[in-house]
């Protein structure tokens, strides 16, 4: 699907916790038994594990366009924009690529990459392995759907294959499985951006 983890894009915004974790470097690079040698230093564990997710990204075909539905539709502020990927060593360049993009703040340091999508590139397709869609904590359900949709986003049914439709904001229960006990109960609903991206929204 279009929600992919893109590897060759520049991490250029560093998020709070790891902002932190850099901060606490020092503290934690005295004793082996807290982190990981690597070379001459050893990383503090948290930012080899557990240390969250950075960014999510997106393929769109026209990054103003998508830049201002993100804006519009969720409050995601846009951080920063770059023209061209330049990887260097030993002081000299050796890998450029024209690849542009943004990073937009998606609250809690989480992070929307956005790139530009190849002129072949194909729908999203429910056949596909790895990443499906993105899920979004909302505080209203029915007024952020209605504002992604006034934003140029579309709805998104799915079908239960028994005649059963959800579409638009519903009260869900994802019912536990044993061992767990408890079922996971919430308001949510799906809608697709203008680049074919599925958005889940959740009740926070």
């Amino acid at each position: 699907m279009k929600i992919i983890a893109h590897g060759s894009a520049v991490a250029a915004i560093v998020g709070p916790g790891l902002a932190k974790a850099a901060e606490g470097k020092k503290e934690t690079s005295e004793s082996p038994t807290d982190g990981i040698a690597s070379g001459n230093t050893i990383k503090p564990l948290h930012l080899l594990h557990g240390s969250g997710l950075h960014h999510s990204n997106v393929r769109v075909r026209d990054m103003d366009k998508a830049i201002d539905f993100y804006e519009q539709a969720f409050g995601f502020n846009l951080l920063f924009r770059w023209d061209g990927v330049e990887a260097m060593q030993d002081g000299g360049v050796y890998f450029r690529n024209p690849l542009q993009g943004a990073h937009l703040d998606m609250g809690d340091g989480q992070i929307l990459e956005l790139i530009p999508a190849p002129k072949n590139a194909i729908p999203p397709d429910d056949r596909a392995l790895s990443f499906h869609h993105i899920g979004l904590y909302v505080s209203d359900v029915s007024e952020t759907y209605a504002r992604a949709l006034a934003a140029g986003a579309k709805p998104y049914p799915i079908e239960d294959g028994s005649g059963g439709v959800w579409d638009g904001p519903t009260d869900i229960k994802l019912k536990a499985r044993p061992p767990y006990e408890r079922s996971f109960v919430v308001r949510a609903a799906h809608v697709q951006g203008p680049n074919e991206e599925i958005i889940e929204l959740f009740e926070a």
